[in-house]
């Protein structure tokens, strides 16, 4: 068989056929979901990378750790794209949807082991997706994409499992931040919400120094010592034209024969900078913020007409400033008279200490469509994880008011869906029956693992939530009111999850479920790898140094050089 292979393929190449080659990437598949497994819920663990530089990552961000990994398994590689779809369509949910899909995957190896056939199971799957996205609809409860309680309440069940909030008091205080800063840009009668004008700040220092600045945060100090630390209702002119001497892109020469030329081509050169300077005093402007320089002779003009500047501001910067103040930025001072439209308004601009480094708040902004958040924590690693949260946090909030409906978290909704999914497989026959309840099973999965991840013992608790949730019907089967049976991680028990405002966008949950399904089929599908022999491979020597090269797949030895030196650095590829 090897060599009717290499005939067929070339030399080099590796085939896995059949109940094998299936059986390889169901497993790498569920070793992807068990690396991430105990991160779900409020009490889920957190997880440490080092990278080959020695950086550290710490996060209990499911889609952030499998970006950071570098696997070689295709099926394990499928599982990460899995993750990394979810969060770019939804932004979160990226650990719920690894492991929904390990679960699946593990029932499905539990069928085949069955002598149920692919076809069958995969069939089965997609009759429960279909099943659990026309409970979703049923169960989802349905509000105006507006109401401040609700989406403080998803806020907060973002922000519960992340680093974020190690208290109740920060708990809420970051998701109220969040939840002001995305008000603050939204077009509600649109349902749109820009999420790129909400600027993220960090800097090293005391957790709960975070809070939201109605304006902008920049990242800069004045540029003169002359200038005043602060102004009160401040007019800001924002450039994007030196005041200072142009260099040219390419080189360039001025003839000079006499003294007197450069005495007067430095004169000429004031003689622009005053008139620039003069036009700027004249608009009414006490705050000048510029994209490119200001040199010292403007900036002593400017601070003894009382004016701030802030030179070399980035461009992203000057975005945000634009829509927090509502000012224009002025690419040309040629003209004779600066319009007072070009002119923003901040209620204050000021320079603080903040972390040991001096930055600049501009707000107090008349209805700013740009806000600040600023971050602190005591490490960069924790800012970094922070960041990441509030960017779930906003995603979750921008899900609802794109299509308000929700669903009650800790693994309610999956209780609820799994009971409806194993009530239509007990009206079908055959396998596909058996299929449907290892699925439903699949589904119970979800609560079981935050139970775990919270200390709870997985069989009572399973034993709880069936029991409940079947009383709950038995008792109001003429009811059409929905009651959540799911798990409460900081009570450490089963209960009524609703009422706890523990709730999620039905968007999402509806995303992770369909991806799970999706890539599950996919896998089960395969029946076939054919792998190619690579040219270069990465390998690792007992020193750390780690490259790539041909060959590098046996035992081999590097010239060093004369002076015996180490090999070259890890992050030199040849």
């Amino acid at each position: 068989m090897n060599n009717s292979t290499e005939q067929l393929f070339g030399q080099g190449v590796k085939r896995t056929k059949g109940e094998q080659s299936r059986r390889y990437n169901l497993l790498a598949a569920r070793l992807i979901a068990d690396l991430v497994k105990n991160l779900l819920g409020p009490r889920g663990m957190e997880k440490m990378f080092i990278d080959i530089l020695g950086e550290v990552t710490v996060t209990k961000d499911g889609a952030m750790l499998l970006r950071k990994i570098d696997v070689e398994h295709p099926a394990a590689k499928v599982m990460i794209d899995a993750s990394n779809a979810v969060d770019n369509e939804v932004g979160d949910g990226t650990t719920s949807v690894v492991v929904l899909a390990g679960a699946l995957v593990e029932k499905a190896e539990e069928l085949l082991d069955m002598g149920i056939s692919p076809t069958t199971v995969v069939e089965g799957y997609l009759t429960g997706l279909q099943i659990c996205l026309e409970s979703l609809q049923k169960i989802a409860r349905r509000f105006t994409n507006y109401n401040r309680e609700v989406i403080q309440g998803l806020a907060i069940t973002c922000l519960r499992p992340k680093m974020i909030s190690y208290t109740s008091f920060e708990e809420n205080m970051a998701a109220k931040l969040v939840v002001d800063a995305v008000y603050a840009v939204t077009d509600f009668a649109n349902s749109r919400v820009e999420e790129n004008n909400i600027k993220i700040e960090e800097k090293i220092g005391n957790t709960s120094d975070t809070r939201l600045v109605n304006g902008v945060v920049i990242d800069k100090t004045i540029d003169n010592s002359a200038m005043p630390r602060t102004v009160e209702n401040a007019r800001i002119l924002l450039l994007d034209e030196e005041l200072e001497s142009k260099r040219t892109r390419t080189d360039a020469e001025i003839s000079i024969t006499s003294p007197y030329q450069i005495q007067s081509y430095h004169d000429k050169e004031i003689l622009v900078t005053n008139l620039r300077v003069q036009r700027i005093i004249s608009s009414g402007a006490n705050v000048v913020i510029s994209q490119k320089g200001i040199n010292a002779y403007a900036q002593n003009l400017l601070s003894k007409a009382g004016i701030i500047s802030i030179k070399r501001v980035k461009e992203n910067d000057m975005l945000w400033l634009t829509k927090a103040t509502n000012a224009e930025v002025l690419r040309d001072l040629g003209s004779d008279v600066i319009l007072p439209e070009y002119l923003g308004y901040a209620g204050r601009v000021y320079e603080k200490f903040v972390g040991g480094d001096k930055m600049v708040f501009v707000e107090g902004c008349k209805n700013p469509k740009s806000m600040t958040i600023l971050l602190r924590a005591s490490s960069k690693r924790l800012l970094d994880e922070y960041h990441r949260s509030v960017l779930n946090a906003i995603a979750v909030i921008r899900n609802f008011i794109v299509k308000p409906s929700i669903v009650g978290g800790g693994g309610s909704a999956e209780m609820l869906i799994a009971t409806t999914v194993r009530k239509k497989a007990n009206s079908i026959t055959g396998r596909e029956q058996i299929v449907l309840q290892k699925f439903a099973s699949a589904l119970e999965e979800i609560p079981l693992t935050i139970a775990r991840n919270a200390g709870m013992n997985t069989i009572d608790t399973l034993a709880q939530l069936r029991s409940k949730q079947k009383q709950h019907k038995s008792s109001t089967s003429k009811s059409k009111i929905v009651r959540w049976i799911g798990i409460d991680a900081i009570g450490r028990k089963v209960a009524e999850i609703y009422s706890r405002r523990i709730i999620e966008p039905s968007i999402v949950k509806e995303q992770i479920i369909k991806t799970a399904v999706e890539v599950t089929t996919l896998l089960i599908r395969v029946d076939d790898v054919l792998m190619a022999k690579p040219a270069m491979y990465t390998h690792t020597h007992a020193n750390g140094t780690q490259h790539s090269h041909a060959g590098g797949d046996g035992k081999h030895d590097h010239h060093f050089d004369r002076l015996g030196k180490q090999q070259r650095p890890a992050h030199h590829f040849y």
